[in-house]
């Protein structure tokens, strides 16, 4: 049996995952593709289809933006077959001073050894609605 961890969709999402995770959103963006898009539920400012990378890096710095920096992920396992990649997440946000803290699974389409198309799930999308949206 092989070690997942060595897979190259699992590696690259713990790059990803090592550069966000520093606010480094640039370097973070170099492991998507051009074209990329990022699907995120719900009815808030960050909800909606985000197409190419610049909107995907604009996404990004707005999670910063509104949380002031004040935010916690963590991958807890990565998983990853021949075209795609999974991430379950420990993640808490913290924003005027209310604490958004669940769990959320991130699935990435892998082209090429880059992300191709990202979804997220919260575990629970009207209190992440709530949460962006006061």
């Amino acid at each position: 049996m092989s070690d997942i961890n060595a897979h190259p969709h699992v590696q690259l999402m713990e790059k990803v995952y090592a550069a966000f995770g520093t606010g480094d959103v640039d370097t973070a963006g170099t492991y998507w593709k051009p074209d990329a898009v990022h699907h995120y539920p719900g009815r808030n400012p960050l909800s909606g289809t985000h197409k190419g990378l610049e909107a995907s890096i604009a996404f990004a710095n707005k999670i910063f933006e509104l949380t002031e920096g004040k935010l916690f992920m963590e991958a807890w396992e990565i998983g990853a077959s021949e075209n795609h990649a999974f991430a379950l997440l420990r993640t808490r946000y913290e924003r005027k001073g209310k604490v958004l803290e669940m769990p959320f699974i991130n699935v990435a389409r892998i082209e090429d050894g880059l992300i191709a198309e990202f979804w997220t799930y919260p575990e629970d999308v009207h209190a992440t609605d709530d949460f962006w949206n006061s």
